[in-house]
């Protein structure tokens, strides 16, 4: 399954209007669940990081590179072709003390926690 960013504003707007959401402590997602035989090799993806919740720059293009290779690893970890053609993740927070030092293994299980939440639902 191949990752490609959703870049299109239309394509964006319906994921956020017509997505199913689900949230952890810090992180929600907005997954668009596949539509009958759609293409099955490609998965949309959109990663926010709010400036609200993250004041400096540099915090906020690390959140979203941290976000985008747990995004890829999930991917690579599941073997059959996902449910889903969209997904949204959008960070919630912590403070930005915290966030200096965190790390892809801080991201990875909650990631994968409402992955998994959102694949029972589309299925």
């Amino acid at each position: 399954m191949k990752l490609r960013p959703v870049k299109r504003r239309k394509d964006i707007q319906q994921l956020w209007e017509h997505g199913k959401r689900w949230t952890e402590a810090m992180l929600t997602i907005v997954v668009l669940c596949r539509q009958g035989e759609a293409d099955t090799q490609e998965l949309g993806y959109v990663v926010s990081v709010p400036r609200r919740r993250v004041r400096r720059a540099v915090l906020r293009n690390r959140l979203r590179r941290l976000l985008r290779e747990a995004l890829r690893y999930l991917v690579r970890e599941a073997r059959e072709a996902l449910p889903f053609s969209a997904v949204g993740v959008v960070w919630r927070g912590a403070e930005e003390e915290r966030l200096r030092r965190i790390k892809l293994a801080d991201v990875v299980p909650p990631l994968r926690q409402l992955f998994q939440r959102a694949q029972e639902e589309c299925r």
